[in-house]
């Protein structure tokens, strides 16, 4: 749905983002992650066709956001990271007028600020003046002027800047919402729990090169061959469990204390089932067995340092 190729954007000297390639399919959520300066924004303003790349091409949904600016419009919602609004306007006023300026059928315009206001729980504001709607409010009009000509990808810019944890907590959702109806999202962060928990994919950037891009089950698998388990049970000591994992030959970095321990593991799905049913059968009282997923942050730490390049 999205395709950067060799997208380049260079500023005399400096480059800022360094022939990136990277192919999101429809209905991912993929998070852009890297420091300030790591050439994120750029990337994203190319994608949707504000900026002129120095090299390379933008397609979305097959067509080059350059070459034919105006139908790959149809296709593209945009949000930058600090966007205007017309605080004068009522909120289904604001929505009218971008509809209009996305030249949707005016009979159907009506009907879809309707839905887009529900969509972004905005029906209580309706009539409100734009300037009396809070950060958080604002941030959900803005979505829904992105997407009230119903684009197939929606492109955000650091969209939970300056949000509380409720107001981030209801964007996760929203964009989760939209994901589900069928949109692709691109979205950057430099806070990566905002990414966290609800991105499909994610791409690190620094210092304008795509250091890895990937969905994050397969990045992750590559950058461990072993699992990390944690365990938790009822009744036998610490060291009783120490020396049924330790007989294990796929057990090793094996860490217990009281009821709980953590170790990696070498081996398959299968072998770590295995592993768990003879803990059980031979009288262990499980509480909990489970592999410990790897975070965004913690691949954005290994990756950052540069350790798989």
């Amino acid at each position: 749905m999205i395709r950067l190729e060799k997208l380049r954007k260079e500023y005399d000297d400096l480059v800022a983002v360094d022939d990136i390639d990277v192919a999101i399919p429809e209905g991912e959520i993929y998070g852009l992650i890297g420091p300030n300066g790591a050439g994120k924004t750029t990337t994203i303003r190319m994608a949707c066709g504000l900026l002129e790349p120095t090299g390379g091409k933008v397609s979305i949904a097959g067509v080059d956001v350059h070459q034919q600016p105006e139908r790959a419009q149809e296709n593209v919602g945009y949000l930058s990271d600090f966007f205007s609004v017309y605080e004068d306007l009522k909120v289904w006023e604001y929505l009218d007028y971008f509809a209009h300026a996305y030249r949707m059928p005016a009979s159907d315009i009506p009907a879809r600020i309707d839905e887009v206001i529900q969509q972004v729980g905005l029906e209580v504001k309706r009539d409100v003046l734009i300037k009396g709607l809070s950060r958080g409010m604002k941030q959900r009009l803005g979505i829904a002027r992105a997407v009230i000509h119903r684009p197939k990808v929606l492109l955000l810019d650091e969209p939970a800047s300056g949000l509380d944890p409720k107001a981030r907590y209801d964007l996760r959702t929203l964009l989760q919402s939209l994901r589900d109806q069928g949109t692709t999202v691109l979205i950057s962060s430099h806070i990566l729990t905002e990414l966290e928990g609800f991105c499909t994919s994610i791409g690190l950037m620094e210092t304008g090169r795509m250091v890895r891009s990937g969905r994050i089950d397969e990045i992750s698998s590559a950058e461990s061959q072993l699992r990390v388990v944690r365990l938790s049970w009822l009744g036998d000591s610490a060291a009783a469990i120490e020396t049924r994992l330790h007989a294990n030959p796929k057990v090793s970095g094996l860490m217990a204390k009281e009821r709980e321990a953590v170790f990696r593991f070498g081996g398959s799905e299968d072998e770590l089932a295995s592993l768990l049913k003879e803990l059980v059968q031979g009288g262990v009282r499980m509480v909990s067995f489970g592999e410990v997923k790897q975070t965004v942050e913690d691949l954005y730490l290994k990756l950052s340092k540069n350790e798989v390049m």
